[in-house]
């Protein structure tokens, strides 16, 4: 009987990937069962947890002393491509980090926390195509909201959205919110300031803009991150939002593969 060739390579995939996944799930398995892994092993399993908490297109890692036993890396750099935080996809990310306690590697196939770190340098890019995808979606299931976006420049953010409420009959309200992005002392959040706010062409009382706006600050949270992120100098364009620590990463900033 001729053997399909076909069906010969299938078989060899299916053999090499029920073998990966057994290597995997066994390198955990002994992790958790107490079994000392080395710190490639333990790397790898590093590796994993943060591709599940950013779901990158592509991420880069590399670790200098460490994961020990502990969960204790000296120095990490991590560099992703389109990396998720806070629901919000970034296009380029560049995180790097000192002194990273970690918690206890076999808990990381479930749940992965710096306990602590040193300095942290962070650089990164929002586009802001990515922008307005995340605010769709946040008013996705609202059906008083017709459209929403916003609008970048080098000197201020401009979002716009129609409303559609009811007052005796339907209305369509155009509500402007103007304003200049800034982050937060420690460089955790970042924050819409001087902001104004226009409902068809009526500008709104501070007061009311204070109130409405506060409760949705800040407009990205990098608490959010698993990997320590610190911004101090955003930089706008039409397209995008730049972000940099202060000093920034000693890593260059080319893209992620």
């Amino acid at each position: 009987m001729k053997r399909n060739p076909k069906a010969g390579f299938l078989a060899v995939f299916i053999a090499l990937a029920v073998a990966t996944a057994f290597l995997a799930s066994g390198a955990a398995s002994a992790e958790a069962q107490g079994i000392s892994l080395s710190n490639e092993g333990r790397a790898a399993l590093l590796k994993a947890a943060l591709e599940r908490k950013f779901s990158p297109q592509s991420m880069e890692v590399r670790l200098e002393g460490g994961p020990d036993a502990k969960g204790f890396v000296k120095r990490a750099v991590v560099r992703a491509k389109g990396a998720v935080i806070d629901r919000l996809r970034v296009e380029s990310l560049v995180m790097e980090a000192s002194d990273l306690q970690f918690n206890p590697p076999e808990e990381w196939d479930k749940k992965l926390e710096v306990k602590s770190a040193g300095e942290t340098r962070s650089r990164g890019v929002i586009l802001e195509k990515d922008i307005n995808a995340a605010m769709a979606e946040s008013v996705k299931g609202d059906k008083k909201w017709k459209s929403i976006r916003m609008d970048l420049s080098p000197r201020q953010i401009k979002a716009v959205g129609v409303y559609e409420t009811y007052f005796l009959f339907k209305l369509h309200l155009v509500v402007k919110l103007t304003g200049r992005l800034d982050a937060s002392p420690d460089g955790k959040q970042i924050f819409i300031r001087d902001y104004r706010l226009n409902v068809s062409g009526l500008t709104m009382p501070q007061g009311l803009t204070e109130d409405v706006i506060e409760k949705v600050q800040p407009i990205i949270d990098f608490r959010e991150s698993v990997f320590p992120v610190s911004v101090k100098k955003i930089v706008m364009d039409e397209n995008s939002i730049s972000f940099v620590s202060d000093p920034p990463p000693l890593t260059d900033a080319s893209p992620v593969p």
